[in-house]
C-alpha cells in the first residue's frame, strides 16, 4: 500500500542522486615508484656525469642512496673532490627517469623534495642550480619546467611547480644539478658534497577538480605533496614561556579532515616538545600548543629557527614532513 509506495519513490530518488552525481576528481602519479626511491632508483639512470677540465682533482657521479631521503630513499648528484684541492670545483650531473604515458591531458603539478649538503666541503660555500625538464618522447620536444639556486641546507624542502601534458604523449623527467664552489679550498681537506632529490612526480589530474578532494583517490604521495613546503605549517613559531604556538593548515585539497601529529625538534629524532595531536577540517587552520621539554628549553630559546614534523593522516594517506620555522620570542 502506502508504505510499498513511499519506499519505491526514496529509492528512485536516492538512485536518480548517484546517476546525476558529477564526477569526482582522480590523480594520475608519474613516473611509476612516483620518484620516492623507496627499496631502489624505481628506474632512474645518470645520463651525463663530469667535472669542469679546470678542476681536475673534482670526480661527479649521480648514484642511488638508500639511506637518506624524505623518508629513507633518494638520488643523489655526488661531487668529491681529492685532498689538497686548492682550486675552485664545478661539476655537471643529470639524472632521468624511466618514460612514461599520460593517460589524460590537461594541467598537472611537477613535485620534488631537494637538499644540498656540505660534506667535508663545506669551508668552500658549495652551492646548486638544478633544472628539470620534461622530455616529450613523441613530439621529440623538451621543455624546462624549474630552476632554482641552492646553497647548503641539510633538510629536504619540497617544491612544486605547475605543468600540461598531453593525453597519449610518452615522457620523462630529466635533472641536472650544477654544483659549484663559491670560495677556494685551503689546500688541507677533501670530500664530497651531495645534491639529493626525492620524491620527484608529476601529478595529473583526471576529471573534476580538486586535486584529489573528497570521493578521488588520495595517495600518500599527494599527500606529501600537498603538505610539503609552505603548504601546511604556518611561520613563524611563537614561543612563550615553555610553550610553542604553530599555525597548521588542512590544504583544501586534501578533501577531508587532517588528522595530525606535530613535534619541534633539535634535530631529526631529538624531539625539543612533546607531541601534539589534533584534527583539522580541509581547508582550516588552527594554533597548536606544544609543551618544551625543560632540559631541551634553553637550546630553542637560543634559536632563531627550529624544526618541526608533522605526521599527517587523511582517510587511507599517510605522510611526514619536516620544515624548519622562524622562531619569534615573546
Amino acid at each position: 500500500g502506502r508504505l510499498r509506495l513511499l519506499t519505491t519513490l526514496c529509492c528512485v530518488v536516492a538512485a536518480t542522486a548517484l546517476t546525476a552525481a558529477p564526477a569526482q576528481a582522480a590523480t594520475d602519479v608519474y613516473p611509476a615508484g612516483s620518484g620516492t626511491f623507496s627499496g631502489g632508483p624505481q628506474g632512474w639512470t645518470t645520463t651525463a656525469a663530469s667535472c669542469d677540465p679546470g678542476a681536475p682533482l673534482c670526480t661527479a657521479e649521480g648514484a642511488y642512496d638508500g639511506s637518506t631521503g624524505n623518508p629513507a630513499g633518494s638520488y643523489a648528484a655526488n661531487t668529491t673532490v681529492a685532498l689538497n684541492a686548492v682550486t675552485l670545483f664545478k661539476s655537471t650531473v643529470t639524472v632521468q627517469s624511466p618514460d612514461f604515458t599520460v593517460a589524460s591531458a590537461g594541467d598537472g603539478t611537477l613535485h620534488l623534495d631537494r637538499q644540498l649538503v656540505g660534506g667535508a666541503l663545506i669551508d668552500q660555500a658549495p652551492e646548486v642550480t638544478y633544472t628539470v625538464d620534461l622530455l616529450d618522447r613523441t613530439s621529440g620536444t623538451q621543455t624546462e619546467v624549474m630552476t632554482e639556486t641552492l646553497a647548503v641546507n641539510p633538510d629536504f624542502v619540497g617544491k612544486d611547480h605547475a605543468v600540461s601534458v598531453k593525453a597519449g604523449h610518452t615522457y620523462a623527467l630529466a635533472v641536472t644539478a650544477v654544483t659549484s664552489s663559491t670560495v677556494a679550498g685551503a689546500g688541507l681537506l677533501g670530500g664530497t658534497t651531495s645534491f639529493r632529490i626525492d620524491n620527484v612526480s608529476l601529478s595529473v589530474q583526471t576529471s573534476g577538480g580538486g586535486g584529489g578532494g573528497a570521493g578521488g583517490t588520495l595517495t600518500d604521495q599527494r599527500l606529501q605533496q600537498l603538505i610539503s613546503g609552505n603548504g601546511s605549517l604556518l611561520e613563524p613559531a611563537i614561543l612563550k614561556g615553555n610553550k610553542l604556538s604553530v599555525k597548521v593548515r588542512c590544504p583544501k585539497k586534501v578533501g577531508r579532515t587532517c588528522k595530525v601529529a606535530l613535534v619541534g625538534l633539535l634535530k631529526k629524532g631529538k624531539p625539543a616538545t612533546a607531541v601534539r595531536k589534533a584534527a583539522i577540517r580541509k581547508g582550516k587552520t588552527k594554533k597548536l600548543v606544544l609543551k618544551v621539554k625543560p632540559k631541551a628549553l634553553p637550546k630553542v630559546k637560543a634559536r632563531k629557527k627550529l624544526l618541526f614534523k608533522q605526521t599527517v593522516r587523511a582517510g587511507k594517506a599517510k605522510a611526514v614532513a619536516f620544515k624548519r620555522l622562524k622562531l619569534v620570542k615573546r
